[in-house]
């Protein structure tokens, strides 16, 4: 028994250990240490996906500790390491793992809307809290991020002869907070995607993939989106500063949702599907602006169900 428990606990250490150094490379500076640095959770998902939720929580816990010692005691890094790299971590793997056995027998395994879901929903709790400990400061959340902004550009201005601009010229505080949150709530995804492929690569996944185009939202999200997205334009100071960082959080799973319809849509061919995928990800992440249509794309699709409908024209199905 203390054998069989030997191995997991190895790998859950040492799954920590990497990601703790991955995580630590950063403050070495350069562009390879801040790719690291975003795979900081691969280790992390490998263990955890592949043994199960207590691994990965003894292997977070394993790279806060790593953190602590590699920073001479800093216990606001480590705490930040906690609970952007490995909480999320154990968020999903404990709910990617969830299953029951279905009324034809088979194993139907949580669904990665509720995933992405759950994860949406620790970048909005974040926000909140972060605008919570602001609240003492003047102009709220929104000064703080604009002050800070303002002493960072000060440098590069300076370099240049210009004159800096001051924290209200800062354009994009606004929306920093929310910007924050999809960066990390997609490298999160990416981590777990790379993860759950090198898995069954070698045979050691224990749910079966999440399809994209599976990908389904709960009906009330559109609503909240849609209220959300109304504050922003509406409301003045601190509640129009939430309602567009909500907006924009909230905006993510659309993004999603428009991916599904579209590997959707490609999985219907019966050639081309590798390559078309590839040029549409060349596209997106060249330009960015599809981003938008994406979000609108997965909109129209939580409203009239666009695949169910792409499914019943598709060669061979029967048309309404």
């Amino acid at each position: 028994m203390a054998s069989g428990l030997a191995a997991p606990l190895v790998l859950a250490v040492g799954g920590g250990l990497v990601s703790a150094f991955f995580y630590l490379a950063v403050l070495l500076g350069g562009f390879g240490a801040l790719i690291l640095g975003y795979l900081a959770p691969l280790p992390l998902f490998l263990v955890g996906l592949w043994l199960g939720a207590p691994t990965a929580v003894i292997a977070g816990l394993t790279g806060g500790a790593a953190v602590l010692l590699g920073t001479s005691g800093s216990l606001l890094v480590s705490v930040a390491y906690l609970l952007t790299g490995a909480l999320p971590v154990v968020l999903v793997v404990r709910q990617s793992l969830l299953a029951r056995v279905g009324g034809s027998g088979d194993l139907e395994w949580y669904p990665p809307g509720r995933v992405l879901l759950g994860l949406v929903g620790m970048g909005v709790a974040a926000v909140l809290v972060a605008m919570s400990l602001a609240l003492d400061q003047p102009g709220g959340l929104e000064g703080v991020v604009r002050r800070m902004l303002a002493q960072l550009a000060e440098p590069l201005f300076s370099a240049q002869g210009l004159a800096a601009p001051g924290p209200e010229a800062v354009w994009m505080a606004s929306a920093l907070p929310g910007l924050v949150v999809i960066s990390w709530i997609v490298m999160t995804v990416i981590n777990a995607a790379l993860a759950q492929g090198a898995l069954m690569r070698f045979g050691r996944n224990r749910r079966p993939p999440m399809r994209m185009g599976a990908l389904e939202l709960p009906v009330w999200l559109l609503p909240v989106f849609a209220v959300s997205l109304a504050a922003a334009l509406t409301l003045p100071d601190s509640f129009g500063f939430l309602g567009i960082n909500l907006a924009l959080i909230l905006a993510l799973p659309f993004a999603f949702a428009g991916l599904s319809v579209v590997h959707h849509v490609v999985s219907l061919r019966k050639t081309a599907r590798a390559p078309l995928l590839v040029g549409f990800y060349m596209v997106l992440f060249l330009f960015g602006w599809p981003i938008l249509l994406l979000v609108g794309l997965g909109m129209i699709e939580q409203w009239i169900g666009l695949r169910r409908r792409f499914d019943r024209a598709a060669p061979g199905q029967e048309d309404e």
